[in-house]
């Protein structure tokens, strides 16, 4: 009797250091998988949700999660989309805790995504991470750079029409009025 007593009491110690050793695998591999996610995958997740993202040009645009790219994320506001470079994000409120990996959506890059803009001949308002708004259409655009046929340019000396080269580390977000559905 005495020897079943001892065998059970060493028996159940043994399955709670297993136990506890499988805790501490679990939690490390939680770690290690949470240590691969990007905050774009967190955002993708949440399309079709409300998000508020933060510039680092102090602005704050809100929005539908519209598409995320490699390097951009599209925010369906009520009067404009907003094109938002990932490096322009310095904050987001109301993303889940889930992540969604990427997938095709990935192939369109930054650049990718000004060239449909310059294809469409959209209207945009850019805002810059050192302040300022360019008013344009974009006429070209270049692996960093885009050239935006001017209406105005607000926070510089010049007003008035011709061409501004804004390189992509500058921008902060492109707003494009939404079209009529």
């Amino acid at each position: 009797m005495r020897w079943d007593r001892l065998f059970a009491e060493l028996e159940a110690e043994a399955l709670d250091l297993a136990a506890a050793d499988r805790d501490v695998e679990i939690a490390d591999r939680t770690r290690a998988e949470l240590g691969r996610i990007r905050w774009a995958d967190r955002v993708r997740a949440a399309a079709g949700g409300r998000v508020r993202v933060w510039l680092a040009s102090g602005d704050l645009v809100e929005g539908e999660v519209g598409r995320v790219g490699g390097d951009w994320l599209l925010l369906d506001g009520d009067r404009h989309d907003v094109l938002v470079p990932v490096h322009g994000v310095v904050g987001i409120e109301g993303v889940g805790p889930a992540s969604a990996s990427a997938v095709g959506a990935v192939a369109l890059t930054w650049s990718a995504a000004w060239r449909v803009l310059a294809r469409d001949r959209a209207q945009v308002r850019v805002t810059r991470t050192a302040g300022g708004t360019v008013h344009g259409v974009p006429v070209r655009v270049g692996a960093d750079f885009v050239e935006l046929g001017t209406q105005r340019v607000e926070g510089t000396a010049g007003h008035g029409q011709g061409s501004v080269l804004v390189p992509y580390a500058a921008i902060t977000a492109a707003y494009v009025p939404r079209q009529p559905d």
